[in-house]
């Protein structure tokens, strides 16, 4: 079983550290597994260090918050070099672009009458903020508000971080974070060669959209994950194949509460052989 999209605690949104989904992998029979935190590669050391320990294959991942064509696309780095000099300085300046935007986003919340404050970020400038950052921050001194009871107790508590990234960030409170996100395809063509550039969970997306971002340099799309249904699946596998394009399989596991529905391993299928001689390459 292999699984190339996991979380830990150096994502903002992450509910267990390294060594802690290294054991939970080996539990679960996972052969194979890459952390791919957003905008960090700090459990990469550890990674590499614990895995080989516990009879685990373990590669070097990083997920990519970017746009295009205004609208968020996360895009998955795999295989590179963590000492790299341009991936480090790439991650701090756009990280750090981002946590300057995110003041922009306590403004919106504080004209929406919810009271909070830079202080109140637990974490800044770790990773890049989420619904998690967002939420925890607010129920220091909202908990009270209608407003956020459905992510405490009512409808959205099942994954309430989840819920609330979606209802809040991915609209205008987040408006400002996305436009400092660096642009798709010069990212794609930046790290082109670097490692295996694999465009993360994008649903039923357009062919005309895939197509020039392979002619940036992007290697594959991660066709299996937990949130694409049988349908889009098979699209994307479709597509795939009619692009040359290698296809990549990876849960998004956060931990259960973060998001309660998606487990280790669970995506629907495995990634292609090719895909695998070439992280083993580039892993070397």
């Amino acid at each position: 079983m292999i699984d190339l999209h996991i979380h830990t605690t150096c994502s903002s949104d992450g509910q267990y550290s390294p060594q802690e989904i290294l054991g939970l992998a080996s539990s679960k029979g996972i052969t194979s597994l890459a952390f791919a935190d957003h905008m960090d590669i700090d459990a990469v050391k550890t990674g590499r260090k614990l895995a080989p320990e516990m009879s685990l294959e373990f590669f070097p991942g990083l997920e990519i918050s970017t746009k295009y064509e205004n609208q968020e696309y996360h895009l998955l780095l795999y295989g590179f070099d963590p000492q790299s000099p341009d991936l480090r300085h790439f991650l701090h300046s756009n990280c750090t672009a981002i946590w300057e935007k995110a003041s922009q986003a306590l403004i919106i919340l504080k004209t929406m009458g919810f009271d909070i404050n830079r202080d109140d970020i637990e974490n800044w400038g770790k990773s890049i903020p989420t619904g998690v950052t967002f939420l925890h921050s607010l129920l220091k001194r909202n908990a009270s508000d209608t407003r956020l009871q459905p992510y405490i107790t009512g409808a959205k508590a099942d994954a309430p971080y989840y819920n609330f990234y979606r209802d809040f960030l991915q609209k205008d409170v987040g408006a400002a974070m996305r436009e400092s996100l660096p642009p798709l395809k010069e990212t794609i063509a930046r790290f082109n060669g670097q490692g295996i550039l694999v465009l993360a969970h994008p649903g039923p997306i357009r062919k005309d959209i895939i197509c020039p971002l392979k002619e940036c340099g992007l290697n594959g799309i991660e066709a299996y994950s937990s949130y694409h249904d049988q349908a889009t699946i098979v699209y994307l596998l479709e597509m795939s194949q009619s692009l040359d394009l290698m296809v990549s399989a990876g849960s998004d596991f956060h931990g259960e509460k973060i998001k309660p529905k998606i487990s280790l391993g669970t995506m629907g299928g495995q990634p292609c052989k090719t895909i695998m001689k070439n992280l083993r390459s580039f892993s070397r």
